[in-house]
């Protein structure tokens, strides 16, 4: 029937635009950077075509496409939802739904999708039969972009793409490697490769290379596509991106001639396919099409006003431009001379030399600590020759005023600061964050906080007593940097000499604070909504500030006297920025652009030099020739630079720290192998792998373990455990290429460990008989009140790496449970059924047991000689450095990046946490560190308080990118560290695998911690981190107090406040709105995002209202469960500590979700709230897509929630308000139709919180779907029994025996209750699915496993018992959710076992839609599967 009117509708719209004369449909396409036009006739035949980029012109642009059409013909218009609002009578289809239907119209078979834009790319994955799979595209980069490449084509002075697309196709000869992660970073590698000679073409094809490289690595791990591929978007026209593709990717890959213009063929067609209706009726010029509207400009941003900082006026006794005449070098250098040069003055001067990737300063410092001049130039990827042109400056300088300099010492800094100081004889080579600290307590001794935003790259350092504290750079994105303000003024014809000017007293719009690509989106919009030039400009300076708070700097911990040192601060409205974000002055000094330079200047008068190896100014006058080698003495592979000058070789770009001329490594006397030292005392009495120590005869079994996550740490225990027992085992120890291969194993984005432990299992399987690969849940503890878990990820690894569809030789695996509170006995149990499942009758319990015993005593015993070692290290001496951390990502050779052969060769001896002794320490972290439940979070607290208190030892804490529970003890190390007054070093690990990004910070820091320990004296000082009494489990903290609560759902929140305020609380239900959600995430580190949120809302709540912080409490979930959740209260505490002005005296209170620590009556009621509340969801999303009278549900709604509530706050019968309530949604009148089913799980603040979702229920409405909601109320009911089991087996019997007792009140309220939801619903008694272990046991899971993973996975289970009709999935998650990763990575088991797909989607806290994902699955909605797997059950 639906095929038949089908047709019928497309038919009678054909038969109407005959009569009418009309036989065509315009499909309009307005993208980032290009329109596309399609006229297609009724019968589906594409006719005119037009193309162009609108360079933010977009109404214009579009008018001079529409022109060029005879529109008399037009009979309907269709348009991207990527397209602006102003078409008229447009019918608007997703743009991703649009591309699909013009691939599957054009071509014959589509196996998948890849597309290619101006600043997205994506790709649509499709099964064997042609059934929509899902979608991956780019996140918040747009490197592998069609603008990306437009930048480049720009940077070239070619005349546009298609010039760039031909020379790279044309190119025969070498590929250069060229940066394609960062527009940015691009411009100085095709700087680089322009000296070194490639042509335009080997240029333009290793852009093209790079792009291609780019978009393989982001779209094509773990995934293998459907053939053939179809690759459309604007790209797709690039024929030599094409030939990278068809190399890289062992696929067909097939374009079409209109391959840029799918997004319009597909609106055009999905018109003609439904038949719409809505064009203009008469249609004879652009201007009928074009809406023409009054244009209301929303600006987010105040005028740009300097008003609390003093700005210096940048003067100087003279100032000059000179032009080098030598060495070909033609940039200028701008010299400013600054103290009057006496004629036939001889000078002593310190020379300071700042090398950077865009430009390179120098400063003549007298011995007075008087700049005397500065001078600055363009590197332009030629640092030697740029150096060698400020050396000409002095010397013409010194000519020029009839002086002469004599250098008392010369030193650099910078990225080429190695390199140039060997080659000019420099006596230091400094890192730059020590210059710029340097020169910033010399221009003021009270400065805390540094703020340095260069060329390329961004720093933020604290200081305290003059002495660095803390410092980090940015990465791989140059968002927030000064070449991207650069790129910005010339997209906008904006000289920088006049940017500030221009953009000072602007309003301004929001903009992406993400990446060139999305801004030049930005821009282009908002010039196209009327805003000016100006006003554009100043957007993009709050882009820059707002990228560089939240991805560089920790705005929080930003001091009162705030430096700002940089190029960039020579743009006052960019101060005026910081300035009106931070509400604090920001200084500026007239040497900012010189700061690195005069840093280390400074640092040289500091010292003092007796002699100086400098090779003069004059070796301006000297050729020196640079080459690049690639060093094959190791696998490093090394690109190395070097070059010749005055007979000499100096070379710089060793990772391992050889010596050019001998090849050998240079080590420190006092050099210390940290990684060395401990397996000799670790392994000392363990056999090689593949053998046994044992007598008798091995064992022909061989068992693996990987030398990652969990087991690393344990891996002696475990080899000498198997040897006990005559079996061989090999490990993964030296295996390095677990990240790269794991990140193609995993199902979703984990942290770096986490994906290498998928490929040490897969690199074992076809070494190993079998895999040694337990559970760890925690570590027992002899106080029952304290947990100890090992992280999320490493309770559920086991289970997620047999869920991985491509790990091999799953059947080898073996994963007992290890690590639980259940006690030694179990564990044995454990451990014996394992090795009788390998070794059959031949082994008994007690050889089992015996084993374990005697492996424990062997790791006890070489744990304790590694503290002797650290015991054994003078106390005196130097510096001695602490390794925080997890042993996983330190110690292994693999993961840590070489960090701690960096400190070795500075001859720094470094260590590990567990080496420190058990004694105690002095000072109080107070209750918080019982109250940590992470194993790993507790023992890095524990060392952080330990190295406080100990004179000369100093913590560097290294962590990886992603490891959401260390974001929340990186917060309280530095606070602990921060109230003893040491300094520290934090280094964040990701999956690529180079040292040097860590070099500068690990320099620093070496000088910060030996500055330390010569001027510290020893004081000591209070730990704590926060104070204890402003958080309780006890309800008399908020006695005579007003409750706030949070707001994850509109309705059951407004029950169960009204429920609190019967009772006699002052409970309010804070608000929340979009931009409390972004402003939220200023103090986000890597938390759980909703935590951030909650705070956010309740302080702006106190505010709005008026309250006192002192008599305001906020409450926060307490939760014993294996999830981040845990750490809620205490963190909460912490963040309105934080915030100041009197928060720091509001209360958090630890309660129980379902409020049964305040009375068991108050618990009942709340459920009753949460039932009602969800029920009522449930019904409106029932009726609502299928309603006559467009409103009328949500007006029932609204009325039922007020009905209901009533009864809350008053005590009168629920059940008359639920027969009223009903009533209402019985009188909704609706026309029931074939609609896919959509179900929404996922964490409780994000699947039912309507603004945080972004209105994720309305959009699968808008797009045909209907929406299963599960209320919070059927969720509890359907996981009780697993925890109850879990609990008695636990020993926790008082907590089984309540949870039990409450599961039965919840039985009988459901059943009293349910009957008059059911009227409207249908459904009968709510009932649980009763095999429930055998469900969790196909994914490797039981009852000991805890958190929204699990639960999701019971609620999977008993949505498709309910609704075997389902069509879709849909996880909502908050970013840096790990109970919504492990469930994203189960996806593809989850459906192999379902039939139904999982779409995943992530709310960031931003303000960017995030909901489209799930279109294009309704529109092609999978055939329903769900009955199959019920029967199977």
């Amino acid at each position: 029937m639906r095929y038949k009117a089908y047709y019928l509708k497309t038919n009678k719209k054909k038969e109407a635009c005959i009569m009418a004369n009309k036989s065509s449909v315009l499909g309009i396409d307005i993208g980032s950077i290009s329109v596309s036009l399609v006229e297609i006739d009724l019968d589906r035949t594409i006719g005119k075509t037009a193309y162009a980029f609108h360079r933010g012109k977009i109404t214009e642009t579009l008018h001079e496409l529409l022109s060029g059409f005879d529109l008399s013909s037009i009979c309907g218009i269709a348009a991207t939802s990527a397209s602006p609002e102003i078409i008229a009578g447009a019918s608007v289809y997703d743009s991703r739904v649009s591309v699909i239907r013009a691939a599957k119209h054009l071509h014959e078979r589509v196996g998948s999708i890849l597309i290619v834009g101006g600043e997205k790319f994506g790709l649509v994955l499709f099964d064997g039969n042609g059934e929509y799979l899902n979608y991956r595209s780019n996140t918040s980069c747009a490197a592998g972009t069609g603008s990306f490449l437009d930048q480049q084509a720009a940077r070239l002075s070619l005349s546009g793409i298609h010039e760039f697309s031909e020379l790279a196709f044309r190119n025969t000869g070498s590929v250069p490697k060229i940066a394609s992660r960062c527009a940015v970073f691009a411009k100085t590698d095709l700087i680089h490769a322009q000296q070194e000679g490639y042509s335009r073409e080997e240029i333009c094809d290793g852009l093209s290379f790079g792009l291609a490289r780019n978009i393989a690595d982001t779209l094509f791990s773990n995934v293998k596509p459907e053939a053939p591929m179809v690759f459309c978007g604007g790209v797709s026209k690039n024929r030599a991106v094409v030939k990278h593709f068809s190399r890289m990717l062992d696929i067909d890959i097939i374009t079409h001639e209109h391959s840029h213009l799918y997004g319009a063929i597909g609106a055009a067609l999905s018109y003609i396919d439904e038949g719409a209706q809505g064009a203009p009726a008469d249609i004879a010029k652009p201007e009928d099409i074009i809406l023409v509207h009054e244009k209301k400009k929303d600006y987010y941003y105040d005028a740009l006003n300097l008003t609390m900082s003093e700005y210096p006026a940048f003067d100087s006794v003279e100032r000059y431009e000179y032009r080098p005449v030598h060495n070909d070098f033609a940039v200028p250098v701008e010299i400013d001379i600054y103290e009057r040069l006496e004629t036939g003055a001889a000078y002593g001067v310190y020379l300071g030399i700042d090398i950077g990737s865009t430009s390179t300063k120098a400063v003549l410092l007298d011995g007075g600590k008087r700049v005397l001049a500065g001078l600055y130039t363009r590197t332009s990827g030629r640092p030697v020759a740029a150096v060698q042109a400020l050396f000409e400056g002095i010397d013409d300088m010194a000519m020029l005023h009839g002086v002469s300099f004599r250098v008392l010492g010369a030193g650099t800094t910078g990225s080429g600061r190695k390199f140039i100081g060997g080659i000019v004889g420099a006596d230091i080579a400094l890192d730059e964050i020590t210059a710029h600290a340097r020169a910033a307590c010399e221009l003021d001794p009270s400065v805390d906080t540094v703020i340095e935003i260069g060329g390329q790259d961004s720093k933020f350092t604290t200081l305290r007593n003059g002495m660095v504290t803390f410092s980090i750079m940015n990465h791989v994105c140059a968002a927030g940097t000064g070449s991207f303000i650069e790129e910005q003024a010339k997209k906008l014809g904006c000289p920088l000499s006049e940017y500030s000017r221009r953009a000072e007293g602007a309003r301004a719009p929001l903009s992406s604070d993400r990446c060139t690509v999305f801004m030049e989106r930005d821009l282009n919009y908002y010039l196209s909504e009327g805003f000016s030039v100006n006003e554009v400009l100043a957007s993009v300076l709050h882009s820059v500030r707002d990228n560089y708070l939240t991805k560089v700097a920790i705005e929080k911990n930003i001091g009162r006297r705030v430096f700002f040192q940089g190029a960039t601060a020579k743009n006052r409205a960019l101060v005026a920025a910081f300035e009106q974000r931070l509400g604090r002055p920001i200084m500026v000094s007239k040497f900012c652009h010189l700061t690195g330079a005069m840093g280390v200047a400074l640092h040289l008068h500091d010292q003092g030099q007796a002699r100086t190896p400098f090779r003069g100014i004059g070796l301006y006058r000297t050729e020196i020739p640079v080459r690049t080698e690639v060093c094959d003495l190791c696998a490093n592979h090394c690109k190395i630079t070097v070059a010749e000058v005055m007979g000499e070789t100096v070379a710089f770009g060793f990772l391992c720290g050889r010596d050019y001329n001998t090849g050998s490594y240079v080590r420190h006397p006092d050099a210390f192998d940290l990684i060395r030292e401990r397996n000799r005392v670790l392994y000392r009495d363990l056999p090689p792998a593949g053998e046994t120590t044992s007598g008798g005869t091995a064992s022909p079994v061989t068992v693996g373990i990987p030398a990652s996550l969990h087991l690393f740490d344990e891996l002696p225990l475990w080899r000498k455990f198997f040897d006990i027992l005559n079996i061989k085992t090999i490990t993964s120890e030296h295996y390095r290429e677990g990240i790269t291969e794991g990140k193609n194993l995993t199902g979703a984005e984990f942290c770096a460990p986490m994906a290498a432990l998928h490929g040490h299992v897969n690199y074992l399987s076809g070494r190993a008989d079998y895999i040694f690969l337990p559970h760890y849940m925690e570590n027992r503890q002899n106080n029952r009140a304290v947990k100890r878990n090992y992280c999320y990820y490493t309770q559920y690894s086991p289970s997620l790496v047999l869920s991985a569809i491509d790990i091999k030789n799953k059947e080898k695996i073996l994963t007992p449970l290890i690590r639980s509170n259940l006690g030694t006995f179990y564990l044995k149990v454990q451990l014996f059924r394992m090795m009788k499942s390998i070794m059959g009758s031949g082994i008994g319990f007690m050889q089992v047991s015996g084993a374990y015993d005697q492996a424990c005593e062997y790791f006890h015993r070489v744990r304790d000689e590694l503290r002797d070692l650290y015991a054994r290290q003078p106390a005196g001496g130097d510096i001695r450095v602490v390794f925080v951390g997890r042993p996983y990502t330190i110690l292994s050779r693999s993961m840590n990046n070489g960090i701690p052969e960096i400190f070795s060769r500075h001859g720094i001896k470094t260590f590990f946490q567990d080496m420190l002794p058990d004694a105690g320490h002095d000072g109080d972290t107070g209750r918080l560190l019982e109250m940590i439940h992470w194993k790993y979070a507790s023992i890095i607290m524990d060392a952080a308080r330990s190295i406080a208190a100990t004179d000369g030892v100093y913590p560097v804490f290294v962590t990886s990118f992603k490891c959401t529970p260390d974001s929340y003890v990186m917060e309280y190390f530095k606070k602990v560290l921060d109230n003893s007054g040491k300094p520290y070093l934090i280094l964040q690990l990701d999956e690529h695998d180079s040292s040097v990004g860590y070099e500068t910070r690990i320099e620093a820091a070496i000088r910060a911690f030996r500055n330390h320990r010569t001027s510290s004296r020893g004081e000591s000082a209070s730990l704590r981190v926060i104070h204890d009494a402003g958080i309780s489990k006890a309800k008399d903290i908020f006695a005579g107090k007003t409750l706030l609560l949070p707001n994850w759902d509109w309705i059951s929140c407004r029950f169960i406040e009204s429920a609190l305020r019967k009772d006699g609380l002052d409970a309010r239900i804070v608000s929340e709105s979009a931009d409390s959600i972004h402003r939220s995430m200023r103090f986000n580190t890597g938390q759980c995002i909703p935590l951030n949120i909650i705070v956010q809302n309740g302080v702006d709540y106190v505010e709005r209202h008026g309250l006192d912080p002192a008599q305001t409490v906020l409450w926060s979930m307490n939760s014993q469960i294996a999830c981040n959740i845990g750490m809620f209260p205490h963190y909460t505490k912490y963040l309105l500590e934080s915030f100041g002005k009197g928060y720091e005296h509001m209360g958090v209170y630890m309660g129980d979700i379902t409020f049964v620590d305040i009375s068991v009556p108050v618990a009942v009621q709340c459920y009753l709230g949460f039932m009602f509340g969800g029920m009522l969801r449930k019904i409106a999303c029932h009726i609502r897509p299928y309603e006559n009278i467009p409103g009328s549900t949500d007006r029932a709604l609204e009325s039922a929630v007020n009905i209901i509530n009533d009864t809350f706050m008053t005590g009168r019968s629920k059940e008359e308000a639920l027969e009223e309530a009903m009533g209402l949604f019985e009188a909704v009148a609706v026309t029931r139709t074939d609609r896919p089913k959509v179900a929404i799980f996922g964490d409780l603040y994000v699947r039912d919180n309507d603004i945080m979702n972004q209105g994720l229920i309305k959009t699968i409405e808008a797009n045909g779907g209907e929406v299963i909601t599960t209320p919070y109320s059927e969720l509890i009911t359907i996981v009780a029994d697993r925890y109850i089991k879990k609990w008695f087996m636990q020993g926790l019997i008082g907590d089984a025996a309540l949870a039990k007792v409450l599961s039965k009140v919840v039985t009988v309220l459901n059943k009293k209750y349910y009957k008059y939801f059911n009227r409207v619903l249908g459904g009968g008694d709510f009932r649980v699915v009763d095999n429930a272990e055998d469900i969790l046991a196909k994914f490797g899971l039981s009852i000991y496993h805890t958190g929204e993973s699990m639960e999701n996975i019971m609620k999977i289970f008993h949505i498709i018992e309910q609704h075997p009709d389902l069509s879709l999935f849909v996880q909502t998650n908050p970013a840096y959710c790990c109970p919504s990763m492990v469930t994203e990575a189960m996806a593809d088991r989850i459906e192999q076992l379902t039939g139904v797909p999982i779409v995943t989607i992530e709310y960031d806290g931003t303000t960017a839609s995030r909901n489209e994902d799930v279109i294009p699955y309704l529109k092609y909605p999978r055939k329903a599967r769900g009955r199959e797997f019920r029967k199977a059950m």
